[in-house]
């Protein structure tokens, strides 16, 4: 082989091997902040948790998965403003992180349900429950087989006392994963609820129609039988 011919392999070789092998896309000390932040998140010590991810964003501003994980550390620190900020920041530059967008829907629950326990005001509480569902139908949309994200959706959904369509929901969790943590339990709730909130002239209505038509029978049977003795 001449000394072209080796170079131009060398070249081929060199340009295939950085497709097959993914190169970091960030810095090794970003990464180590990163990893330094999800350690405090894991020990609830979650204004270090927060320092840590901003030095890794510093380090690499497209660090989506640090903005990310620092929106989870200040909704889990009831900080839900800057939490939904920080939701905002990664999936600015990643429109597609499905973890982003549950972790979103998650940060809007919260909010939802701050004004709903502790304002009072339901009109702004439904609207932040809104958008916590179109959320997760993100996620869903992005990755239809992700339980996690049909979870928080059927769990949203209860939440609305819409409780048939997060009963069909929680279904889809159980069909891509059985096993997901607090499934059954949350299901059984969701159709404890349904059933308690279902009138009672609703709930018996098949027996209710039943025995109007059961009488009217019965009465018409009478009815002839009386005509036939006449």
């Amino acid at each position: 082989m001449t000394n072209n011919g080796i170079a131009v392999s060398v070249v081929f070789f060199l340009v295939l091997l950085a497709f097959v092998i993914p190169v970091s896309a960030y810095s090794d000390e970003a990464v180590a902040w990163y990893s330094q932040g999800n350690a405090f998140l894991q020990s609830q010590n979650y204004t270090q948790a927060v320092s840590a991810y901003d030095h890794a964003v510093a380090l690499e501003p497209q660090y989506f998965e640090a903005m990310n994980a620092k929106a989870d550390a200040l909704n889990r620190d009831g900080k839900f403003v800057d939490a939904l900020s920080a939701s905002e920041q990664s999936l600015s530059v990643n429109p597609d992180y499905v973890t982003g967008w549950i972790n979103r829907g998650q940060i809007l629950y919260n909010i939802g349900y701050e004004y709903e326990d502790q304002v009072h005001n339901m009109t702004e509480a439904d609207e932040y429950y809104t958008y916590q569902l179109q959320a997760f139908d993100k996620a869903i949309e992005l990755d239809p087989t992700n339980a996690e994200a049909w979870f928080n959706k059927a769990y949203a959904l209860a939440g609305m006392k819409r409780y048939d369509e997060a009963i069909d929901d929680f279904d889809k969790v159980r069909a891509l994963n059985p096993n997901y943590p607090n499934l059954a339990k949350n299901r059984e709730i969701a159709v404890q609820l349904r059933d308690a909130s279902t009138p009672v002239y609703v709930k018996y209505a098949g027996i209710i129609i039943g025995g109007i038509i059961l009488c009217a029978g019965v009465a018409l049977w009478f009815f002839f039988l009386r005509e036939k003795t006449e």
